[in-house]
């Protein structure tokens, strides 16, 4: 899955344009990631806007762990009510790797600042 600019933002978007049912996985993901782990996989931004997206969609997608996500966190656009035990495992260890992943793109794209000394 792509990194742009340090985050899943693009991938996520082009994820669900083909299948609106994906925006539910990266929804739980980013929501693992954030309120569990306190890393961030989406922007703000990009977040929010699928909880919108998946909010005026809601009965019209399908997906096996579209019940954690309530109508009530969507317009809040927060996952804080769930707990780490909450999030299937699939959605962890998923999670876990796209974390990894981030990190590591973060590392090798870090710009190093060499300032002259006298």
């Amino acid at each position: 899955m792509q990194i742009v600019n340090g985050n899943y933002d693009t991938a996520a978007r082009e994820s669900f344009k083909g299948n609106p049912a994906t925006a539910i996985s990266f929804w739980l993901s980013a929501s693992y990631a954030y309120y569990c782990r306190y890393e961030s996989l989406l922007s703000d931004e990009v977040f929010d806007k699928m909880s919108k997206y998946i909010l005026e969609k809601y009965d019209e997608i399908e997906h096996h762990h579209k019940h954690l996500v309530t109508e009530d966190g969507l317009k809040a656009g927060s996952g804080y009510y769930l707990k780490e035990n909450d999030y299937p495992l699939i959605v962890r260890v998923s999670t876990e790797k796209l974390m990894e992943d981030l990190n590591m793109w973060r590392s090798s794209n870090q710009c190093i600042v060499l300032t002259a000394t006298e």
